[in-house]
């Protein structure tokens, strides 16, 4: 609405001042309303030009009102004028001079909004792509980093099966959860003792956003229920709460599972095959010095 009001205000002051220098003055007053290219079209053309066709038009409709009282003022008749060629043709002049400039001005901002939206487009894809470039970079130095730390920590690893072989129950699950964190850069690692269907966090490392005390058949231990199910090693998709564990590998006392071992994040989020084929491994070693340990 500002913008109609806007329109026909200036139409009315330009149209006005067209009169007041072209008409009023003496200097072009005979010639005005027969002027080849008149001053009121120039107005007509700058408003569509400026807010398109529909208020082209309108605009087109004050300068000719314009006209028409220069005309009448002049003492001329308002029927010849609907006779006579040489003045009615202002009218259509400045009619098609709306509808084509404004069809122009239309063109013109719906290509700058096809424009405009194709930058913003491709501005928005460079940085998603520049975002995912930086990640790939860091998630590549992360395992580099991890890969040079595995090779060093597996060798560690087996240096240290005679020492888990010897160790006390506790300080066993300990150094075995920190073996995991060095070996797949895990930010929360537990070990869930399984007692009558219940599990019992009996150690970890980071801050574990699951309860202590889980019920295996409730549905935060379904994921627990399913590795218990199929006895074996599972990884699991992302859960959004951050309730669920990615992986989850049983602990075996000779044939019975006896507790869990669950990874619930990483450092990145990258890597994932690589990180379950690492952890499978690991559990497989973990699980025999277990069996190897009996019921030290």
């Amino acid at each position: 609405m500002k913008t109609i009001f806007r329109c026909l205000l200036e139409s009315a002051v330009y149209t006005i001042l067209v009169l007041l220098i072209f008409y009023f003055l003496p200097y072009t007053k005979k010639e005005f309303l027969v002027l080849n290219l008149h001053p009121l079209e120039i107005v007509v053309a700058l408003m569509s030009l400026r807010y398109g066709t529909y208020l082209g038009i309108l605009s087109s409709f004050i300068a000719i009102s314009g006209y028409i009282f220069a005309y009448l003022h002049s003492g001329n008749d308002m029927i010849l004028f609907l006779l006579k060629f040489q003045y009615y043709k202002f009218f259509l002049m400045f009619l098609f001079t709306a509808m084509i400039l404004g069809k122009f001005k239309l063109d013109y901002k719906n290509r700058e909004e096809d424009l405009k939206k194709g930058f913003e487009k491709l501005e928005n894809n460079f940085q998603e792509e520049k975002e995912k470039n930086q990640q790939l970079l860091d998630i590549s130095i992360s395992l580099k980093n991890q890969i040079i730390r595995s090779g060093g920590s597996i060798v560690s690893f087996h240096n240290l099966k005679k020492e888990l072989l010897q160790s006390k129950k506790d300080d066993l699950y300990k150094k075995i959860l920190e073996i995991f964190r060095q070996l797949l850069d895990c930010k929360v690692c537990s070990i869930y003792s399984l007692i009558d269907s219940k599990l019992i966090r009996i150690f970890e490392i980071g801050k574990s956003n699951m309860g202590k005390e889980i019920l295996l058949d409730s549905k935060n231990g379904e994921r627990f229920l399913e590795a218990f199910n199929k006895n074996t090693n599972l990884n699991f998709p992302f859960d959004i709460s951050g309730k669920q564990p990615l992986f989850i590998g049983p602990l075996y006392d000779k044939n019975n599972i006896i507790g869990f071992l669950g990874i619930e994040s990483f450092n990145y989020t990258t890597g994932e095959k690589y990180n379950f084929e690492l952890f499978k491994i690991l559990m497989e070693e973990i699980n025999e010095i277990l069996q190897k340990r009996g019921d030290q």
